[in-house]
């Protein structure tokens, strides 16, 4: 099966997502478009396009005669953001326990598990997140429910995520509760597990310096 292709423009805003994990680009930071252009080598209408398409995922903001910033969040806009995908990453979990019994489903779970097993502390923050969200997106997808899994795939924590201090065993550790509790069956104690997942990183927002 041939990848699909990434366009430009997609190729700018995923670099540009990466660039925060890797300190390149910082919350508050204004886009500038020529600035892009040179850096990235393409058009100014495809930093146009690279722009609104991190605005649609809420990592950017732009303003009428003032251009566009990454977005800056505040303490409750982050607690909002994870209190949001804790409920959605709970009821993907049940409803994939629901499922998991249908053919291809376990396999399918497996196979999305096992990068986040083997991740070392070697692999970068973005990469990890690629994973997570992977494993966000295919327990949506094994529920059956395609408007969950669109969903999932446009709610990050990029704008602050890689900044919480969880450290990568607890991280497995809670990828493994929650694909047991889904491999058994068991919907309730799946969406517990996923949603015990999330509350970490909602107490772990002590740890950031966010405006209230």
């Amino acid at each position: 099966m041939t990848a699909p292709k990434i366009s430009s423009s997609d190729t700018v805003a995923r670099d540009i997502v990466r660039g925060l994990y890797e300190g390149r680009f910082v919350p508050g930071q204004r886009l500038v478009e020529p600035d892009l252009v040179a850096r990235y080598g393409v058009s100014r209408s495809t930093v146009r396009e690279a722009i609104k398409k991190l605005t649609a995922q809420g990592i950017a903001e732009s303003h009428l005669n003032r251009g566009a910033r990454i977005r800056q969040l505040g303490r409750v806009d982050a607690m909002n953001i994870l209190l949001i995908i804790q409920q959605l990453v709970g009821l993907a979990a049940r409803q994939a326990a629901e499922r998991i019994h249908e053919p291809g489903n376990r396999e399918q779970l497996t196979e999305v598990l096992e990068p986040l097993m083997r991740a070392s502390p070697a692999l970068d923050k973005f990469e990890f997140a690629r994973l997570r969200n992977r494993f966000h997106r295919t327990l949506a997808r094994l529920g059956g429910n395609a408007e969950l899994e669109s969903i999932l795939a446009n709610m990050n924590v990029h704008m602050f995520g890689h900044r919480l201090e969880i450290s990568l065993e607890q991280r497995r550790e809670s990828y493994r509760k929650i694909s047991v509790a889904v491999l058994s069956g068991n919907g309730a104690v799946a969406e517990t597990e996923a949603r015990a997942y999330v509350r970490r990183s909602i107490d772990a927002l002590d740890t950031l310096h966010l405006e209230d």
